[in-house]
């Protein structure tokens, strides 16, 4: 028993030691960094980003990280890149509403600054980031251009015969070869840029009608991009209008959702997709919906119909909490 207490007074004794070092250690860099020497306000940063990601690094302590951002802007501004590089890891994924909201901001001019200077990592977020619609403020050919012109520089610096761009945890945990990028720039050459504003114009249309909660702006833009005439034909975006108003048992969109269903309709599983969504808007007081039950019901096996249905139901009225 003596030894045991012996052996834990020991332990007790050198975890402490440990302690009051580390806590030390941190006064030491703090006063530094106060200083203004920059390698004490990135090590500094990182222990606070360390600390701050300790229990959860997908909800991190955000005061902690406050702290963290603070000394890494400090040590930022006199261009130290190391920390540059751990802003940008932490402006471009904002934690929820506990970040500050300025942050997300911040990361588009950093890059670009770096990237200016030659910074080849920025220049490669900089063209991933080039690479979607949605990230230009003028006409995407534009962006795609830029996006290009980035890739392609990062190739053109490579020394002859060197295959690996960057190196496994410069980037992602892979390395991204000069392969890869090459099939990035090909893939961005393809693309229709019109036709790409074009659907980022669509996803922000329905992003605003499913975010104001209006079923019937939903359905209205389901209509507009199913209707065979429309210029604005697009039938995957259709059913994706349906299916956020058809998800708040709106019976319009659920039988105009199992009509498109139908139509496109490969296997057995897909009719029975179909029958399911327009047996709910049947259940819905849809009046359209009988006849295209009838039409999808000529498509299955007419012995497993009244056992099909009987479950669906039973499984409509649980989703409606019935």
């Amino acid at each position: 028993m003596k030894r045991f207490i012996f052996i834990f007074s020991i332990l007790f004794l050198l975890t402490g030691t440990s302690w009051a070092d580390d806590s030390n250690e941190k006064v030491k860099l703090l006063e530094a960094a106060v200083e203004g020497d920059t390698n004490a306000q990135f090590e500094l940063a990182g222990i606070y980003e360390e600390e701050a990601s300790e229990y959860d690094m997908f909800e991190p302590d955000m005061e902690l990280l406050k702290k963290a951002v603070h000394w890494y802007e400090k040590a930022a501004e006199k261009g130290h890149t190391p920390s540059q590089h751990a802003l940008l890891g932490i402006y471009i994924y904002p934690y929820d509403d506990a970040s500050p909201p300025e942050w997300p901001g911040k990361w588009l001019p950093l890059v670009k600054e770096m990237a200016a200077k030659g910074d080849r990592k920025a220049q490669y977020h900089l063209a991933g980031y080039y690479s979607f619609p949605h990230n230009c403020d003028t006409q995407f050919k534009g962006c795609l251009n830029k996006a290009i012109s980035l890739y392609s520089g990062l190739l053109k610096d490579l020394p002859p015969g060197e295959t690996t761009v960057f190196k496994p945890f410069e980037i992602t945990t892979k390395k991204i070869t000069r392969q890869k990028i090459d099939a990035e720039i090909a893939r961005l050459k393809a693309m229709d840029p019109e036709a790409e504003e074009k659907l980022s114009r669509m996803n922000s249309l329905l992003t605003s009608a499913r975010n104001s909660g209006s079923l019937k702006d939903l359905v209205d833009l389901g209509d507009m991009w199913a209707n065979p005439n429309s210029p604005d034909k697009n039938i995957n975006m259709a059913m994706k209008a349906y299916t956020y108003a058809a998800e708040k048992n709106h019976a319009e969109a659920l039988v105009k959702l199992a009509q498109l269903n139908f139509e496109r309709a490969e296997d057995m599983r897909d009719y029975q997709e179909a029958y399911f969504l327009a047996l709910a808007a049947a259940m819905g007081e849809e009046p359209t919906a009988p006849a295209l039950l009838s039409k999808i019901a000529g498509k299955l096996p007419p012995g497993d119909l009244p056992a099909m249905e009987a479950a669906m139901k039973k499984e409509i009225h649980e989703m409606w909490g019935e």
